[in-house]
Parts: structure tokens; sequence; C-alpha cells
């Protein structure tokens, strides 16, 4: 099915939904509909796997002034709409009130919707294990130190469509494309994996992944113990600089958290969180993004928002019930088990989550923030445990096996296994540097390159 087509299909039934539930007399009543298919093929060791998926269903929300049912099924036919609906329905009947509550959208208002690769709903399998081919070009297959490889392609495309009883009538599509390749390296008894991969709207060259797997792969073996706890300043490269800071600003940036003063920084508004340099945009417009959408999954134009200003917090994110009850504005920030934490779109409730937050390029780039280092450790790999901090106190502790040691301004040798701890919001106020080399990190943040300040690294 083309674009073109799964949009009208989606729009069409969320109008003969709402239509359905005029006739059967509920007051108020937003549906929400989800089509999207996907291909995800590997090639490991040259046996290959490619599955098809499809997701698609309905998730209604019946209210009765401020009570609210919700009820969901797969598929589209007739008989299952009407069943949900009366099943929302019934649910609201018995529901408590909820206080906050103000209504569905109740306006057919867009923002820019995103690129668009129409190639991609034709991709088959042959075309996806050309890609793998491109690939795997251009690297040393011979190297004795290489266990294995192995490739993905992942593609996906659809959208989702909203409708309210209030007037609400909208949708927005996607296209993704994703290309990753690992290796596994050994030498002596040192075993490490690497990788590299591409990700965006519309597909993407190919050709050097398995090269730069590779060579990440080989620059880490040979790794040596840290040989004790000291305190240093960290250098974080791009891709891995982004999940490190998206526990605390998934957290701390939640406006229902703010509403409902389980938010750490609930009375920070207007206060100085981070360093001068650090502005963090959470923005849902720009094309090339995943997070682009003509309308959010309640029906709000999706927008873009300044969170932090050179270290300032100017705003929370919020849906629409939480931006009301907080006396502002829904930000376009409402979501549905998509994109960070998973769950099935048209299944799930919506709730706050972000769009696509960037933190803004500010100076230097990784070598030369390496340069600057008297003694100090590059992470090059994302650690584990990032969301086993605090969301109190914001103390962490990760460990990884993806980092170096740098002695006056150098790259000195891989490290084992170390352990790295701190504290989330400390660490925001202890910014040294922050970088000038964005890249897409396939999280719902992406950040320059960094160097943090005071940080407890030990074996």
């Amino acid at each position: 099915m083309s674009l073109d087509k799964v949009r009208e299909q989606i729009l069409g039934i969320a109008d003969q939904t709402l239509k359905y539930a005029k006739d059967l007399n509920i007051p108020s009543t937003e549906v929400f509909i989800y089509n999207l298919s996907s291909t995800n093929l590997t090639d490991n060791k040259g046996k290959v796997d490619s599955r098809d998926g499809l997701s698609l269903g309905i998730g209604i929300r019946a209210a009765i002034g401020k009570k609210i049912g919700f009820a969901s099924t797969t598929g589209f036919d007739e008989e299952s709409i009407k069943t949900t609906l009366n099943l929302a329905h019934s649910i609201a009947k018995t529901s408590p009130e909820n206080p906050m509550f103000n209504g569905f959208v109740a306006e057919t208002k867009t923002s820019k919707e995103g690129i668009l690769d129409h190639v991609i709903p034709n991709l088959d399998a042959k075309d996806m294990i050309e890609h793998c081919n491109l690939m795997g070009q251009g690297f040393d297959s011979s190297d004795t130190r290489l266990v294995s490889v192995s490739y993905a392609v992942n593609i996906s495309w659809g959208g989702y469509a909203l409708g309210t009883s209030e007037g609400c009538l909208s949708s927005s599509l996607i296209t993704t494309y994703g290309a990753n390749s690992m290796v596994v390296l050994t030498e002596a008894s040192d075993r490490k994996t690497a990788a590299d991969f591409v990700l965006g709207r519309e597909i993407k060259p190919v050709e050097g992944l398995t090269a730069n797997a590779m060579k990440h792969g080989l620059e880490s073996l040979g790794s040596k113990a840290f040989g004790g706890s000291e305190v240093l300043p960290t250098v974080w490269k791009s891709r891995e600089a982004a999940p490190f800071l998206a526990f605390p600003f998934f957290s701390v940036l939640s406006g229902s958290g703010y509403v409902e003063k389980q938010n750490p920084w609930k009375d920070k508004l207007g206060e100085k969180v981070c360093v001068d340099d650090f502005t963090l945009i959470d923005d849902g417009q720009n094309p090339v993004q995943g997070a682009c959408r003509a309308i959010d999954t309640e029906g709000t134009p999706k927008q873009t928002t300044t969170a932090i200003e050179n270290g300032i917090l100017k705003t929370f994110v919020f849906d629409k019930m939480y931006g009301e009850a907080a006396e502002m504005q829904s930000t376009g920030n409402a979501t549905r088990g998509m994109g960070f934490g998973g769950g099935i779109p048209f299944e799930s409730l919506p709730s706050v989550g972000p769009n696509q937050m960037l933190v803004k390029n500010v100076g230097k780039n990784l070598d030369e923030q390496i340069a600057e280092i008297d003694r100090g450790i590059l992470i090059t790999g994302t650690p584990i445990g990032l969301f086993t901090a605090n969301p109190v106190t914001g103390d962490f502790s990760v460990t990884t096996n993806d980092a170096f040691l740098i002695e006056k301004g150098e790259v000195v040798n891989p490290l084992k296994s170390i352990s790295i701890a701190g504290n989330n919001y400390e660490t925001l106020k202890n910014i040294a540097v922050i970088g000038s080399d964005r890249e897409t990190s396939g999280w719902p943040i992406d950040a320059p390159s960094m160097t943090f300040k005071g940080h407890t690294i030990s074996d």
C-alpha cells in the first residue's frame, strides 16, 4: 500500500469511527488510528533472516464529563470498532473523575510533516541484501582477529490519524531507514564488539559501516586494567554523550512530573540548572528527524520548544492535559508507546514524552577536547546502567568496557571494564566543554561530544 493510500485509509477509519460513536450516543470520543508496516533483515555469517511486520489498530477514549474510559482493538472491521467504542464508554461510566481532564483536542491544525521517502515502501528483501553487501565493502575480512560480522537493515512506513468528536481530524505519516554492521574481534584473552550505523527518514549511504566498526574494534583490543580509583574528567563521543544525558532530561523536563510535584526540578523554572553555554531544544519540527510530525498523538501540532537556554530552565514539555493543569498549554509532546520506552501505540494512553531533544553545538570537536586533557577517560561506547540512576538525588554508577585512558592530550590505551560514578545534576553544572560535532544517536536526544569534570573512575 502506498503512503497516500495509508493516509486516506486511516483518516477514513477515524471519521467513520466518530460517526459510529455519535450513533451510539457517546458524549465525547477520541479515536487514534495506527498503521505501520516494517521489514527487518539480518545477515549473520551468510544466514539471512527477513521478517515483515504490520501493526494496526485503534485506541479509543470515551469521556463523560471528566470521566474517561479507554479500550483498544486490532484491525479495522466494523464490529470490532463498535465493540471497542461501547467498552470504552462503559469504562468511562464507572471511572472516577479526573479533575485535570478538560476534553480532547478540538481543532484540526497541523505543523510541518517530516521527509517521506516513497521508495522505502517498495524495498524488498533482495534490495536489502544488496544494502548489506554494500556495508561489507572496504574492510579486511581475512584479519585473523575477526570472529564474526553481521549486518541489519530495518525499514518502516505508515502513520497515525487522530479524530475527536470536538472537531479534530488529522494525520501524520513517517518513513524510516536504519542500517548497522557489527563485528566481534578477539586477541589473546581480549574480546571486543564494535558497530556503526546510519538512521533517518530516508535511505542513507551505507558504504564503510563495517570498515568503521572494524577500525574501532581493532583500536579497542589490548585493553589494560585501570588500576585503582580516581576522580577524573571524562570525554564522551557524540553518540555516547546523548544517552548519558537522556536519563536526567527525560525525567526533569516532563510536565507531568512538574504538575504532580514529583519532578526534581519542579521549583527551578527560571533558575540556572546547567553551565552558561548549555542550550537544549525539544524539536518536533526538524524534517530529517523521526520526531518531526504534523501532529502529536493527541492531535496537537508539534513544535520546537527551547527547554533550557544558556543554562536557564525555561519550560517543561507538556501534553494537553498536563499543559492545561499547569496553566500553560501543550507543547506537542503527547506520545503513545513510540520511540523511547516502546509499547504498542494504539494500546497505549497518551503520556508526556520527548520529541527529539537537541543539545546545541558550541565549540571544540572531540580531538580538540582530548588534546586539553592532562589525565582523563574517553568514553566510546554506551555504558551499562544509565537508567539505574536515583531519580531524586541524581546519583549514578555505570560500567563500560568501551573506554580509553587519556594522558597529556593523547589517547594512551584501551581500558578493561571500569565504573563511572557521579551525580547527574551536578554533572550538568560541571560541563567543561560542549562540542561542535553532534551526530544522530538513535535516542530521542542528540548531543555533541562533551567533557565533564569530577567523575569517579574505578576498576
